[in-house]
């Protein structure tokens, strides 16, 4: 799934790219104020977005466009009701869904969380090899994750940890990858990018996450089954379509096979919402060690992000000169610009921190657009 498409109001079609319309200077007509205003009022109330440009509507994945309302609208699907589900049910059809990749060489995310683990668990049980690869840190945040992903580890064939403070929040902003809308992705960029050419590297030709086990493991089910936006809570599709599809390389999660949410949201009907995933970690017991199934923890890595943002002002200051200098608007005059390289990131309340960030994104945005072509 593509990350990013266009619905046009003239020709009331659907196009992947507008970037002959940018070329012609339609970044001119960009609504920075709008922009803003949709980052304030979060990702979940697209129906109340204003137009960023003047007749093309970005339309992210997760999202679609609603003609009878004619707005952006979340794009869910419904869990299927099912008869009979039980762990060997959900078993034949996660042995389906792997053998569709029969002769691949596979690659897990080694995060040392719960849904990555149990997917390499899942593997493990089927005699499917792979190759894990991920983040670690020596920080106290990362302590957990740091000691599961040292057991799991050695159910791989091999398991590659780069440092994550080496490849820090914010960090190249100005070496995105050129983009055709303002987007969020900028914040993980360079590590994304880092853990697919380990993969490229180990000859890897499908990558395995865990991604949407917060949804699906967590998710209300006490009225029914439930509904899972699949294009924005279980794909990574900025990282799939900039990092690993140029090297040839598959990012898939496993959890996002309808065929397996079907069969979760079936397992779980009548539970109320689960933000500790303790059913999930009940039922997959066999497939986790110990330490994910019988105790759980809360995890808060916030502090990296703000390390990371507060180290890039630099960058920042001169991205927020180069767009006063394209748009003279008054979110990046010189004042505001020395507001917030003034302004104590630690300190943040979400809102601001929401602000700064919708900031950073149209810099960004601009600065990519500009940019001439090279290497990486």
């Amino acid at each position: 799934m593509p990350y990013l498409k266009f619905f046009n109001h003239h020709t009331e079609a659907f196009q992947d790219s507008i970037w002959v319309e940018l070329q012609n200077g339609l970044w001119k007509e960009f609504n920075i104020d709008n922009y803003l205003f949709n980052e304030s009022i979060g990702d979940d109330k697209p129906e109340k977005w204003k137009a960023v440009f003047p007749y093309l509507t970005p339309i992210s994945a997760g999202y679609k466009w609603d003609e009878k309302n004619k707005c952006v609208a979340l794009d869910y699907y419904q869990a299927q009701k099912i008869d009979n589900v039980s762990l060997s049910t959900f078993l034949s059809v996660a042995e389906r869904f792997f053998a569709k990749y029969q002769g691949k060489k596979i690659g897990v995310h080694l995060s040392g969380g719960l849904d990555s683990s149990l997917i390499i668990g899942l593997l493990h049980y089927f005699h499917i090899p792979f190759v894990l690869a991920g983040f670690m840190s020596d920080r106290f945040e990362m302590r957990t994750e740091r000691y599961v992903q040292q057991l799991v580890s050695k159910l791989g064939e091999s398991a590659f940890l780069l440092n994550i403070e080496d490849y820090p929040s914010f960090s190249h902003l100005e070496q995105m990858p050129k983009h055709q809308s303002p987007c969020e992705f900028f914040r993980g960029n360079e590590a994304d990018k880092a853990l697919a050419r380990i993969f490229k590297r180990e000859g890897v030709e499908v990558v395995f996450t865990g991604q949407g086990g917060d949804s699906l493991f967590m998710e209300d089910e006490s009225n029914g089954l439930a509904c899972y936006n699949i294009g924005y809570e279980f794909l990574m599709s900025w990282a799939a379509e900039f990092h690993y599809k140029p090297l040839g390389i598959e990012l898939v999660s496993p959890l996002a096979e309808k065929s397996i949410i079907d069969q979760i949201s079936n397992l779980r009907i009548g539970m109320p919402e689960d933000s500790s995933k303790l059913w999930a970690r009940h039922f997959f017991r066999d497939f986790l060690p110990y330490e994910l199934s019988d105790y759980c923890y809360v995890a808060d890595f916030f502090g990296l992000t703000l390390d990371g943002l507060e180290h890039a002002k630099p960058t920042i200051k001169h991205l927020f000169e180069e767009s006063y200098e394209l748009t003279q608007h008054h979110v990046f005059s010189s004042n505001e610009i020395k507001r917030m390289m003034q302004a104590d990131v630690y300190s943040f309340e979400i809102k601001d921190y929401i602000d700064y960030c919708g900031r950073i994104a149209i810099a960004v945005w601009l600065h990519s657009i500009f940019r001439e072509d090279r290497d990486e």
